[in-house]
């Protein structure tokens, strides 16, 4: 089975059934660097040019004395050893100003809406926000599929049938969008967000898209 992202009800007209959404796509894992500590080992000391003349001589001889007192002291400026491995550091909150640390219990959420101008929220507040799913997908405006433009189509899903009493009436939703050739429009509410979705006969089954808003497609 594959793993279910939403849990719901496919509703056309009089025909319903339990359904889930199993994501048609995968993404590739993106990279996060996280900033650490690499202590290093203590500078060297100091290079004693008079300890090593015995060294310098020989080099001095067949170089000269300044070509082998700058290949001692490359040696000396050399880059420490790191002391100790990496290790991950946590940034702490603190006033830019003063760079005094600041409780977390102070710090609130807030949007700019002009240049350093905030409306802050507590997080009941934001709660308040979350929008309620009807949890059913209702099937009641049909389009021909070529007239939703490809460009804002968003993430892809399969819907499959919650059981095996809800499969029959998926077959028969499923055979109705397939013989009238359309595709449907709705609506959904994925991770607390409201998203006009296409919903449309993909082989056996069923596939649901979500769409962009139209703000976040450019003319050309």
């Amino acid at each position: 089975m594959p793993r279910a992202r939403w849990k719901g009800f496919l509703r056309l007209s009089l025909v319903s059934c339990p359904v889930y959404l199993s994501p048609a796509t995968s993404r590739t894992k993106s990279i996060r660097l996280n900033q650490v500590w690499v202590p290093r080992s203590r500078p060297a000391e100091p290079v004693d040019m008079e300890e090593h003349q015995q060294d310098v001589a020989p080099i001095s001889r067949g170089r000269g004395i300044s070509q082998g007192a700058a290949e001692l002291a490359a040696e000396a400026e050399e880059e420490p050893e790191y002391a100790a491995p990496a290790t991950r550091i946590a940034l702490r909150p603190h006033d830019p100003h003063t760079g005094e640390e600041i409780d977390r219990d102070e710090v609130r959420k807030g949007y700019e809406y002009e240049r350093g101008q905030f409306v802050t929220f507590m997080p009941e507040e934001l709660n308040t926000l979350d929008i309620e799913s009807s949890h059913t997908i209702d099937l009641t405006t049909f389009v021909p599929r070529t007239e939703v433009d490809p460009l804002y189509y968003n993430s892809g899903y399969y819907i499959y049938p919650d059981g095996a009493v809800a499969a029959e009436a998926y077959r028969v939703i499923a055979a109705a969008m397939t013989q009238t050739g359309v595709a449907s429009l709705g609506r959904l509410t994925l991770r607390r967000r409201e998203r006009m979705v296409l919903v449309e006969p993909r082989g056996a089954g069923i596939a649901l898209i979500t769409l962009r808003p139209g703000g976040q497609i450019s003319a050309v």
